[in-house]
């Protein structure tokens, strides 16, 4: 092989080559961000609202059902209703407040309402652990005869609630997992773009 390259001429043609700058990105790339941002907002007052209906119902019950069963439903409820005005709080602030749109910024974005999705998705799996933790009070109340629980009350949190609570935890785990796999995608890209 010849070894006779006119680095000159090279040198010059890589000089010469159109620098790439990092263009903002256009309506069409912010569409998807500006969706999430809109729903975010939807589903935090949808979740104040929520909270706002269980601190009532847990004030009624405190009013309405004086013994130890109307006092434990209330603590779950108020322990709920602050849940998820945390959860709300520390949740969906951050993807609200998010306002850096440049190329780089969208993938940040990305890339933390993942972190966010994550981390919505282990509070909502703790939610229907503290269900089934209640249908088992419900049941050691029954059983040390505390407060008169009735039979379909229990029956519905032992066959209805907790069942389906088992099986939300289930699918949250699948979403986690895909979740987890999307967020090491994005973590890469963010590596590879600083």
């Amino acid at each position: 092989m010849a070894d006779n390259f006119d680095f000159a001429a090279l040198a010059k043609s890589w000089q010469q080559q159109p620098i790439v700058t990092e263009t903002p990105p256009d309506a069409a790339d912010l569409a998807q961000a500006s969706q999430r941002q809109r729903e975010q907002k939807l589903l935090m007052y949808a979740e104040w609202l929520g909270a706002l209906v269980m601190a009532g119902a847990a004030c009624w019950l405190v009013l309405a059902m004086p013994d130890a069963l109307g006092y434990l439903a209330a603590a779950f409820l108020a322990l709920g209703a602050l849940g998820t005005l945390y959860v709300s709080w520390h949740i969906h602030r951050p993807i609200l407040a998010y306002d850096n749109w440049s190329s780089s910024g969208l993938l940040q974005f990305r890339q933390r309402a993942c972190q966010l999705s994550l981390r919505y998705y282990r509070y909502t799996q703790l939610s229907c652990a503290a269900l089934i933790l209640f249908t088992a009070a419900l049941w050691l109340l029954d059983w040390w005869q505390l407060a008169a629980t009735s039979t379909t009350l229990l029956l519905f949190y032992s066959l209805i609630a907790s069942p389906l609570c088992l099986f939300g935890m289930y699918r949250l785990q699948q979403k986690v997992q895909q979740k987890t796999a999307e967020l090491a995608h994005l973590s890469a890209l963010a590596e590879d773009f600083s």
